[in-house]
């Protein structure tokens, strides 16, 4: 875990993954994150069959479960607010302002409060107020178009290179997190120049859309340049910019498109008829057949050797874990966690010299730092105690909840989720 947001405090009001994703990358910048959750529900990602969610995206994090109905869980809120530099949450349209946590409110007791909402469809538009799971996201910004199959289900509708969906693009809830964790890095910057806070209203749907620029400006041009009924270029004959099989029936994509790479291939499987070669379905066939001549870890090693453009493709995640190249970087990083022994965490992507990954903590349980947290606000045990007694707090060692309301706050509808 790096440490380049030491010493700056998160706060975590949000349930599932939108802000739940988004605090963990500030947490696993070294920031300390507090996740503020009602002790009557707490984010249920830690229950049923998201479990392994919860373990991901609240790592490194601490729980303090608060009733924010009561006046007296707001005024523990406000305290906290008063130690923090961050708010993160995925609350839709004006939900946070009815429970005296909206920006505004915040902003008249810590002027320079950075305040990052990450919703679905974003704070502004005629789809604000519409609750947001995941593919939802994707589906509005055109990662996942579908069409109907012969028994008149839908089904994904593959690319066909005409219509310009976005299938590059990243999952909404990941994708929209690194946005909104690079905005927060980059007002905490700000704030450090100005002494100005700010409000970041992040839409995952915007960020699946950015996160695949390229196929999004281009296919708006092509929609643009080329009349609906013209044939599309066959793809069949890109032989420099291929995927191909190797000889152990794994696979490579081959990308020697610039002059130099493709001479320098030629000449490593002894193809001098092939240098000015470009494009074609013949072309094709002979790389195809020199491709099944080696193992996909021997045209690896030539491509480190010789500095070639060939690399595996995997087509599980067990490969990607197992890749060497993959392994070197840690992005997989291994550490125990409470009651599943060891799990395989997802690390950071990018390395910071002389500040390896770790897992400070392992995914809390609901409000089991309550207790810890509010000491260090000032609390005396005695306003602990009463805060516990009038069911404002709640401090949780692991055992059920035995009420709970649903998803959308009914109150009729209650079950027992199994802590993780």
């Amino acid at each position: 875990m790096s440490e380049l947001l030491k010493g700056y405090r998160v706060i975590e009001s949000s349930m599932l993954l939108n802000g739940a994703s988004t605090a963990v990358l500030l947490a696993d910048l070294g920031a300390d994150v507090v996740k503020v959750e009602s002790p009557f529900l707490g984010d249920y990602l830690r229950t049923g069959n998201m479990w392994f969610l919860h373990v991901h995206a609240n790592k490194n994090k601490r729980s303090i479960a608060i009733d924010l109905r009561k006046p007296e869980g707001r005024d523990v809120f406000y305290r906290l607010l008063e130690t923090a530099d961050v708010v993160v949450t995925n609350a839709i349209a004006d939900k946070n302002d009815k429970l005296g946590i909206g920006y505004d409110q915040l902003r008249e007791r810590k002027p320079d409060i950075v305040y990052c909402q990450n919703t679905g469809f974003g704070a502004t538009g005629p789809y604000a107020r519409i609750p947001a799971h995941g593919q939802m996201m994707d589906s509005v910004a055109g990662a996942m178009p579908v069409e109907l199959d012969e028994e008149d289900f839908t089904r994904p509708r593959l690319p066909d290179g005409r219509t310009g969906a976005l299938f590059s693009a990243g999952e909404a809830t990941a994708t929209s997190a690194v946005y909104a964790a690079f905005h927060i890095a980059a007002a905490l910057a700000h704030r450090a120049k100005t002494g100005e806070g700010a409000y970041i209203d992040v839409a995952a749907a915007d960020a699946v859309i950015a996160s695949a620029w390229p196929a999004a400006t281009g296919g708006l041009r092509r929609d643009q340049e080329r009349p609906a009924d013209a044939p599309m270029p066959d793809r069949r004959g890109v032989a420099r910019y291929q995927s191909y099989e190797t000889g152990d029936h794994k696979f490579v994509l081959f990308c020697p498109e610039e002059h130099k790479f493709w001479t320098t291939f030629c000449t490593i499987v002894d193809r001098p008829d092939l240098l000015d070669q470009a494009y074609g379905i013949e072309l094709r066939r002979e790389v195809q057949a020199i491709l099944r001549t080696k193992t996909q870890r021997e045209w690896i090693d030539l491509a480190i050797e010789h500095g070639l453009p060939i690399g595996p493709i995997h087509n599980d995640v067990r490969e990607v874990f197992d890749d060497p190249q993959i392994r070197t970087r840690e992005i997989f990083h291994e550490a125990p966690q409470r009651d599943l022994g060891s799990v395989v965490y997802l690390g950071e992507p990018a390395i910071v010299r002389g500040q390896p990954y770790e897992v400070r903590y392992p995914a809390p349980r609901l409000g089991e730092h309550t207790e810890e947290i509010l000491g260090e606000l000032g609390y005396s045990a005695e306003e602990i105690g009463a805060l516990a007694a009038g069911h404002v707090t709640t401090s949780e060692s692991g055992g059920p909840i035995d009420a709970v309301v649903d998803v959308y706050g009914d109150e009729s509808r209650v079950r027992k989720p199994a802590d993780a």
